[in-house]
């Protein structure tokens, strides 16, 4: 039997990889969706594969690159978990990751600290609700429920004023919106929330001295051994943005055009491309047109942004050692009224924290949450930096003797038509139009073969906004390709 199974597999191989029969088969992006969609093709015997991808990098999302001494990371950072994540099953073995100590500490804008115990029993607290969901109705959004619920802590602790109970529920709002990429956490559906699947374990493991990208290699099968390197670079085209996918030919010829006049030819297309991309240019990517619910989802379903600011010090002000140390910021209605009144500085007031990074001692890294990132994105690097020195004197200027940034560097994802920000996320409208990643994931189908499939870190039901849920959907999408073939042979 098993040599029967053996033989099947063989004869399945030389059948697709025959230069006449095996399809042509283009993927839009070389994210990580792309990259596992590409490199699953290729272990099972595909090898007439193409990727169009509009930047000069491989990666999307996944931006590992150089700053002074450190490779740092502008878009995925950290591994979300052990269970159920095929990230850190694939890196894990290889003794790639570790995990991240966390020790934060909190200012209000006048610059006292908060004390500690408050803080940390308050965080811990709302991590709790954020990951153990239990409610009987789940309509509405995330902000109501999580509001309700500190309104319950907080008649528990009496010691926690008015003023501190305003501070505290801002900056959470803040940290909700930073996991989601929201504006705002009322923006969220807590039936979202409640649905999606949190990997168990760590839920901030790092790379060492290594970025996110060494997971490109990994996939690629590059890492450890180069010598059994998949040809998904070779198959690469960078600088290569696709403007229109026309798949009206009666044969099943699929033509893509891209922006520099190229034309490509294809059976099937795999499309990666964010949900931000899709929003703004879904009208005059596709023909036809996509059908009504795929373009309702494609409206509904929500996509945001969060930013990163990196700075680098000759020596470090803060206490450096093996743990984590971020800094949270309280600010009073005084100071952000005072930052809403200057159209450049407002952006300050969706600081979420400034934290150091791991195995970097030189370096800290600013997180702003969607409506400062808008802003910030559009600024210069030397009024960012006066802005952020403002920032950091006015809340650890009491206990720190703060130096200037030698360097600033930060991310640009809205503001890159390739992106348009970094992770969808589900939200009350999207509730409202039933949107999911579902109905994105569906492929488009023409004489009962799928000849546009849909991959990406927002088609992944489970697992979106996440470096594993986008791998694990370009594998979802190599699987149906290569369970057609297997069919069909």
């Amino acid at each position: 039997m098993l040599l029967l199974v053996t033989c099947l597999f063989c004869l399945f191989n030389r059948v697709i990889s025959d230069a006449e029969n095996s399809p042509r088969i283009i993927i839009v992006g070389a994210g990580s969706s792309g990259i596992a969609a590409a490199s699953k093709l290729f272990e099972n015997g595909f090898d007439n594969i193409l990727i169009l991808e509009a930047e000069n990098r491989i990666g999307g999302r996944i931006h590992t690159t150089q700053f002074g001494e450190y490779l740092i990371d502008l878009g995925a950072q950290w591994v979300h978990g052990q269970v159920n994540n095929v990230a850190y099953e694939l890196a894990a073995p290889l003794d790639l990751l570790a995990n991240t100590t966390w020790q934060s500490i909190a200012y209000d804008s006048t610059g006292r600290k908060i004390d500690d115990t408050v803080f940390q029993d308050g965080i811990l607290f709302f991590l709790h609700n954020l990951t153990e969901l239990n409610v009987s109705d789940p309509s509405g959004s995330a902000g109501e429920y999580y509001e309700k619920q500190f309104s319950i802590y907080f008649k528990d602790h009496p010691e926690i004023n008015s003023t501190l109970q305003k501070g505290l529920l801002r900056l959470y709002n803040l940290i909700s919106c930073s996991l989601s990429a929201a504006d705002t956490w009322y923006d969220i559906s807590l039936k979202g929330d409640i649905e999606y699947e949190n990997c168990e374990g760590e839920l901030s493991i790092n790379w060492k001295k290594r970025g996110y990208s060494t997971i490109l290699d990994i996939l690629m099968k590059k890492f450890p051994d180069p010598s059994k390197e998949l040809p998904v670079v070779n198959n690469t085209i960078l600088n290569t943005e696709v403007i229109n996918i026309d798949y009206t030919a009666d044969n099943g010829s699929i033509k893509i055009r891209t922006l520099d006049a190229q034309e490509y030819l294809a059976d099937h297309v795999i499309m990666t491309t964010s949900l931000g991309v899709l929003k703004e240019n879904y009208e005059s990517l596709f023909n036809p047109p996509l059908s009504e619910s795929k373009i309702t989802t494609i409206k509904g379903l929500a996509f945001g942004t969060v930013c990163k600011i990196f700075m680098q010090f000759d020596e470090p002000w803060w206490e450096y050692n093996l743990e984590w140390r971020s800094f949270n910021f309280l600010f009073n209605e005084t100071y952000i009224n005072k930052l809403e009144s200057d159209e450049n500085k407002r952006w300050l007031a969706s600081a979420i924290a400034i934290c150091a990074v791991e195995d970097k001692p030189h370096l800290l890294a600013a997180w702003i949450a969607a409506k400062g990132c808008r802003l910030v994105e559009t600024l210069p690097d030397d009024m960012i930096l006066e802005h952020i020195m403002e920032l950091m004197h006015t809340f650890l200027g009491k206990d720190y003797n703060i130096t200037k940034p030698t360097a600033i560097m930060k991310t640009n994802w809205t503001q890159n038509k390739h992106f348009r920000g970094t992770y969808s996320f589900r939200s009350v409208d999207s509730e409202k139009v039933n949107a999911s990643a579902e109905i994105l994931s569906e492929p488009i189908m023409k004489n009962q073969t799928p000849v546009m499939l849909f991959a990406g870190e927002a088609t992944n039901k489970s697992h979106y906004g996440t470096v594993h849920g986008a791998i694990a959907s370009g594998w979802r999408e190599a699987d149906r390709l290569i369970k057609f073939y297997a069919k069909t042979s």
